[in-house]
């Protein structure tokens, strides 16, 4: 199914039922589908033509929806675009993408003004929240267009180029069709059984492919409240004022929620699910936040290639499933498939990760190199290593590029991080194998401590070798003030090496 028919079944089913709290107030299936509607139109109206790639860059506002969603109901093309990208950086992308239009907001002029003169493709410059230097305003274009129904769309056509989130190479941007999209709210609202009831507090920046989540409860029927930045003191009277039953974090987030966070707490009452993905979870961040929280957390897995693949339910991890899931991502969602690669199905063996399914990507953009070597035989290659229990439950354990090989050995990354995660001193730890003249990589510890804690570099490897075998243990450890992450909660190596090490 294309996501312009989707919207207009849920405009027609829900049409009353508020859609989108947001500071502005309550918006209503009919109200929201209207906007979304002008929007296509109002894009379509300057001359965009199916397959035309549109640039989205603008904060976490309703707006951004009601963009994100027009666009692909008009049959255009997302690029979604994250803000904290310098211009430079963000020129490169849209370049590359050979997008025809932006949607921006205001806030960001420096970083759009001059654009068309950069950008040979672009046509057009839309303004959220005013226009200025000769762009086109938002609120206007909406007024002059129609609300009515858009050109149908085929589910084969290409819905968003969504740009990788990686932590050491260059952007990739994945091809999602509206088909890989339907298949991922379809199987997303099964797995994390969601139903019209239900509100879904968001407090993630919208721009990434994790807001198919979100976009999940709407097209159940759902309401979704729009809260903005995250705010770890002020998160559970948030959730307490929206009346949300679910929510969604990165595991940054989910510690800095839980430290502010007491057991018991009334306002998390009516609280049922909060859905974390984007990187592990140390185990000892998990153990306390079940601790404070009790189950219910939901641990997610997926990649901008293939979202939203397995789900593990809060209520896994009660009783006995507290200790043997809590370093799981649970299982695959119908309709999908997972393999680990060179291991039999009913074995404990690791390897890399490989998924078959509605939800895996197109490919890349205009990189044929890349999309051979991540899409072979109908499967996508993740990079990720893992391995399943009995009861096929995945593990993640670790990524290929990240194996650290060091002398005759190797060591996987994981092992290390989850001990000296386990000291008392210890916040927060990445290990990554860096270049070395006489083992090939060494075992390189980059440390957090806690506030007013202190260990020092013999503590800690005294540590590792007291449950590690010596050859894992670091070689050398770097104390830092924190860790640089992406959205995703995933360690930036390049920026944090380059920051450390120069």
């Amino acid at each position: 199914m294309h996501i312009g028919t989707k919207w207009a079944q849920l405009a027609r089913r829900h049409a009353d039922k508020t859609a989108i709290i947001d500071d502005a107030g309550h918006w209503s299936y009919l109200q929201f589908g209207s906007r979304i509607n002008r929007l296509g139109n109002a894009l379509l109206g300057l001359g965009l033509v199916t397959g035309d790639r549109v640039a989205l860059l603008a904060p976490d506002i309703r707006e951004y929806l009601e963009a994100d969603y027009g666009m692909m109901a008009a049959g255009l093309v997302r690029v979604p675009l994250d803000p904290r990208l310098t211009r430079n950086e963000l020129i490169a992308l849209m370049r590359h993408a050979g997008v025809r239009a932006v949607v921006s907001h205001a806030s960001f002029a420096e970083k759009i003004a001059g654009l068309s003169a950069e950008i040979e493709s672009l046509g057009a410059i839309i303004t959220i929240g005013g226009s200025r230097d000769g762009t086109l305003d938002y609120e206007t274009l909406l007024a002059a267009a129609s609300d009515g129904a858009l050109p149908e769309g085929d589910e084969n056509d290409l819905a968003a180029l969504n740009f990788s989130g990686g932590t050491t190479g260059a952007p990739k941007a994945t091809m999602i069709r509206h088909r890989n999209l339907m298949a991922v709210t379809q199987n997303t609202i099964q797995g994390f059984e969601i139903d019209p009831e239900a509100i879904f507090l968001n407090v993630r920046p919208l721009w990434p492919i994790a807001q198919v989540v979100m976009m999940s409860y709407l097209m159940a029927g759902a309401t979704v409240v729009l809260g903005g930045r995250f705010d770890p003191e002020q998160f559970a009277a948030q959730i307490e004022r929206a009346g949300a039953t679910r929510t969604s974090l990165v595991p940054t987030q989910l510690v800095r929620f839980v430290e502010h966070a007491s057991p018991n707490d009334a306002r998390l009452a009516r609280l049922q699910a909060i859905h974390v993905g984007g990187s592990r979870i140390p185990p000892t961040v998990f153990e306390r936040a079940l601790a404070v929280l009790g189950p219910k957390i939901g641990v997610l897995y997926g990649l901008t290639e293939a979202p939203v693949t397995c789900y593990l339910k809060p209520r896994q991890l009660a009783g006995d499933g507290r200790q043997r899931l809590s370093d799981s991502v649970g299982q695959e969602l119908f309709g999908y498939q997972i393999k680990i690669d060179g291991a039999a199905d009913d074995t404990a063996q690791s390897g890399e990760v490989l998924i078959r399914g509605g939800n895996v990507m197109a490919g890349y953009w205009q990189n044929d190199i890349a999309t051979s070597v991540a899409l072979q035989d109908g499967w996508l290659h993740t990079g990720d290593v893992g391995q399943f229990d009995a009861a096929g439950n995945l593990f993640i354990v670790g990524r290929l590029k990240d194996v650290i090989r060091s002398g005759s050995s190797t060591v996987i990354p994981k092992e290390v991080e989850d001990v000296i995660g386990q000291h008392p001193a210890v916040s927060e730890v990445a290990v990554l194998g860096l270049a070395d003249v006489e083992w090939g990589e060494a075992v390189t510890a980059f440390v957090v401590l806690k506030t007013g804690q202190s260990v020092s570099e013999i503590d800690l490897q005294e540590h590792c070798r007291a449950h590690l075998a010596s050859y894992k243990k670091p070689r050398k450890v770097h104390f830092v003030a924190s860790l640089p992450r992406s959205h995703y909660g995933k360690v930036l190596q390049a920026q944090l090496i380059a920051e450390v090490l120069g």
